[in-house]
C-alpha cells in the first residue's frame, strides 16, 4: 500500500513540473487537487459484513495444559461445532455467525490460530471445524493471563470485518489469573464496549474455578459459566456452552448496551 507521504510527494512533483512548462492556471487547480487527495484517509475500509453474532473462542494454551490436553480442546471444539444441534442453531441465524479461535497463555501472548470465519451452513461449519482441529499450538507460556485473553479478544472484535448484533467472548481454561493485569479491569473494559464474556472452567485440579470465573472473568448481559470436570469432559461442556451462546432464543432477547454496539 502506498504511504500517504509518498502519495503527496508524487502529486506535488506533478504540480512543480506543470509550473516549469508555464501552465499557471492548471497548476493552481492541480495544487488544490493534490492537497485534497493527501488529506483523504490512506485506506477506506469496505462495508462491514453483517452477522448475527461475533464469537471469539479463547483457549488456554499455558504450560498447565499439556499437548494431549491441547488436542482434546481442539477436537472438543470441532466436535461441538459439527454436532447437529449446533449446526442447526447456527443455521437459524439469518446472516450467519462469525467465529475466530484465539490461543492465550501468559504475558502479552495471544495467537490467532483461526482467523474470523463466517459460518451459516453445514458445509461452512464443517470446514471451520476441520481448520480448528488442525490448528498448531503456539505461544505456550508458563503463566496464565486471563486478562490477556480478554483484551486480545476485544481487539479482535473491534478490528474485524464483521458487525454483529451481539459480540461475545468464550474464555476456556484450567487455572486462575496469575500474570499481568487484574482480569476485573479487562472485564470492565469489555463490558463497557457492549461485549459479553462467557466462561468454560475446566475443574481438573481446581474445584473452585467456576466460582472464580463468575466473580472475576465472566460478565455482561446474559453471561454464564459452564464447568467441565476435566479435559476429557471438555467436548460435552463446549457443546452445552455453544448451544447457549448460539441459541436463537438467547440471541433474540434484549441485551442493553450490547446490541448494535458502537465500534
Amino acid at each position: 500500500m502506498t504511504e500517504p507521504g509518498s502519495c503527496c510527494q508524487a502529486r506535488w512533483s506533478a504540480v512543480r513540473a506543470a509550473l516549469k512548462v508555464g501552465l499557471p492556471a492548471l497548476c493552481k487547480i492541480s495544487a488544490v487537487i493534490a492537497i485534497t487527495l493527501c488529506l483523504l484517509p490512506a485506506h477506506v475500509p469496505a462495508k462491514a459484513q453483517p452477522v448475527a453474532i461475533e464469537l471469539v473462542l479463547a483457549v488456554d494454551t499455558s504450560a498447565s495444559v499439556d499437548d494431549p490436553e491441547y488436542a482434546l480442546q481442539m477436537r472438543g471444539i470441532a466436535s461441538a461445532l459439527e454436532s447437529s444441534e449446533i449446526i442447526q442453531a447456527i443455521g437459524q441465524h439469518k446472516n450467519g455467525v462469525a467465529i475466530a479461535l484465539l490461543q492465550w497463555s501468559g504475558g502479552l501472548l495471544g495467537n490467532i490460530a483461526v482467523d474470523w470465519t463466517v459460518v451459516s451452513s453445514e458445509a461452512s461449519v464443517r470446514s471451520l471445524a476441520s481448520r480448528i482441529v488442525q490448528a498448531p499450538r503456539a505461544n505456550t507460556g508458563n503463566f496464565t493471563a486471563i486478562s490477556t485473553a480478554i483484551n486480545r479478544s476485544v481487539q479482535m472484535l473491534e478490528n474485524n470485518a464483521q458487525v454483529g448484533d451481539y459480540r461475545r467472548i468464550d474464555i476456556s481454561g484450567d487455572g486462575r489469573n496469575n500474570s499481568g493485569q487484574d482480569p476485573l479491569q479487562a472485564r470492565r473494559a469489555a463490558i463497557a464496549r457492549g461485549i459479553t464474556i462467557n466462561g468454560l472452567a475446566i475443574l481438573d485440579g481446581d474445584a473452585g474455578l467456576a466460582a472464580y470465573y463468575r466473580a472475576n472473568v465472566t460478565g455482561g448481559p446474559g453471561s454464564f459459566v459452564i464447568s467441565a470436570d476435566d479435559f476429557d469432559d471438555f467436548a460435552k461442556a463446549m457443546k452445552r456452552k455453544l448451544g447457549r451462546e448460539l441459541s436463537i432464543q438467547l440471541s433474540s432477547g434484549p441485551e442493553p448496551g450490547n446490541r448494535h454496539a458502537k465500534r
